[in-house]
Order: structure tokens, then C-alpha cells, then sequence
């Protein structure tokens, strides 16, 4: 259960000057984290309170997912779905960088492959999204080394991003969760802001909220879904507000859905 504390924080943000935009992560922050990234599901009462959210406020869910996995996960209508850590988005806005998916798409190849001539077993751990893949060691923690080394030398073009029990290689254009939010933020006009992440890319975007807060004179709540060990410590030092699971995270959302009247 949340604490006295979270709980009025919670309902200070539903109190403060609107527009309201709620941003939160989707893994490990409204999903549960489980062995296979295939398998993760946003439980139905969290799609609730989306729901019930989307009808008085902006919501908005900015996920690594690739945009179209992530709008599967979060078939909510009325909620913005920014994919591929800030590079794909359900709308436009000139902060969101394009990206060459042939070329992109050729590179992710050849790096793939060179990782599955070092590491064969890694073919079963990797995922192909839309503009990035991901290399997982959750469930074979003992391919982390040889993963990275692997992908200590990458095309130009690309970047290495860590996660969660997970590598990533991404195309390394000027964009992320950061900048998304920013975009998102400035094109909704929103005067109260709830950003909710539990991973390294959540610590960008918590910063970025952090300048919107001192520049743009934004109501900001920043809420850390702690996950055990791999909860990056930046992340929970920025928290206004620790949440020990991905329950408590659903829980701070319908305060606030409550706190507004849905």
C-alpha cells in the first residue's frame, strides 16, 4: 500500500493547476516485469484507470516498446503512445526525429548477426522491434558478458542502450524519452505533470520534467517504481515519490482518478 505521504502528494497533483499531463513508462511500470518480454501484459484494472484518466486529463504512455506492440498493450482510446524510447510517436512534432528504416534496418542485421557468430545461444534471447533490437539476458544472465562485448563495436549510426537485464541497439538520433515528454509537455499546454518510470531511460525523462518544472513553471511529480536491485539509484534520488511495485503504481493512479472525480 502506499504510504500517507505518496497518497497526498497524489492528490496534490490532482489539485494543481491543469491541464494535466500523466506520462508513465509501460514495463516494469504499469506492467509487471516477467522472464520473457513477449509475455508482459498491462493488467485490465491498470487499462481502467487509463481509461478513466484519459476522460478529464492528457495521458500519455512513452515506452521502449516499438509503437505498434506498445498501442497492442495499451488499447486505450485517448491515450498517446510514444514507442522505440522516444523515436516513434502517434503524432507528429518537429522534436521527433525521423529515422531510414531500410539502412536502419540492414545495420540492425549485420549487428545481429555478429552477436548470434559470437554467441549462437543469443538467437533465443533476441528481439527484433520495429527501429531497434533488443538483446535479453534476464532468463541467462551468463550471456551478459559476451553480449556486451559483442556490442562493444557498433555501425555508425547506432548507439548501445542498457535496460533492465537488457542490451538494446537503437538508432542514435537526437531523440528519447526526454524529448518526447518535452514535445508532449509544450504541445498539450500542460501546467501539472506525472511522470512515472522504474529504468535508466526513465532517468532522462525525469530530468527533462525536472527543466520543464524550472522553465515552464510546471506543477512536476516524479514517481520511482523501485524494482529490487535493478532499480537504478539516479532514478529513485530524483523520485518526489518511491512506489515499491508495479500495484502501488496503479494504486497512485487511482488516487488521482479519485482525487478528480472518475
Amino acid at each position: 500500500m502506499l504510504t500517507l505521504d505518496a497518497i497526498e502528494q497524489f492528490k496534490a497533483l490532482a489539485a494543481a493547476r491543469g491541464p494535466l499531463l500523466i506520462a508513465t513508462d509501460l514495463d516494469g511500470t504499469l506492467a509487471p516485469i516477467v522472464a520473457h518480454a513477449s509475455e508482459a501484459r498491462v493488467p485490465p484494472g491498470a487499462l481502467a484507470v487509463l481509461d478513466r484518466l484519459a476522460q478529464v486529463a492528457k495521458v500519455a504512455v512513452i515506452t521502449g516498446r516499438d509503437l505498434n506492440t506498445a498501442r497492442r498493450m495499451v488499447p486505450v482510446e485517448g491515450v498517446v503512445v510514444v514507442g522505440s524510447h522516444g523515436l516513434e510517436a502517434s503524432f507528429d512534432d518537429p522534436l521527433i526525429p525521423g529515422v531510414d528504416r531500410v539502412a536502419l534496418s540492414a545495420a540492425l542485421e549485420e549487428v545481429e548477426q555478429g552477436v548470434i557468430s559470437a554467441c549462437p545461444s543469443s538467437f533465443l534471447h533476441i528481439e527484433r522491434k520495429a527501429i531497434s533490437t533488443a538483446f535479453h539476458y534476464r532468463t541467462a544472465p551468463e550471456l551478459e558478458p559476451t553480449l556486451r562485448q559483442a556490442l562493444g563495436t557498433l555501425p555508425e549510426g547506432l548507439r548501445l542502450r542498457e535496460g533492465r537485464m537488457v542490451l538494446e541497439v537503437l538508432p542514435d538520433a537526437r531523440g528519447g524519452k526526454d524529448v518526447a515528454l518535452t514535445a508532449l509537455c509544450r504541445q498539450m499546454r500542460a501546467h501539472a505533470l506525472l511522470v512515472m518510470g522504474d529504468d535508466l531511460t526513465d532517468v532522462a525523462m525525469f530530468k527533462s520534467a525536472l527543466g520543464l518544472a524550472k522553465d515552464d513553471q510546471v506543477h512536476v511529480l516524479l514517481a520511482g517504481v523501485a524494482g529490487g536491485p535493478e532499480s537504478p539509484p539516479e532514478l529513485l534520488d530524483l523520485a518526489d515519490v518511491v512506489v515499491r511495485s508495479t500495484e502501488e503504481a496503479l494504486e497512485g493512479l487511482e488516487t488521482i482518478a479519485r482525487a478528480l472525480g472518475v
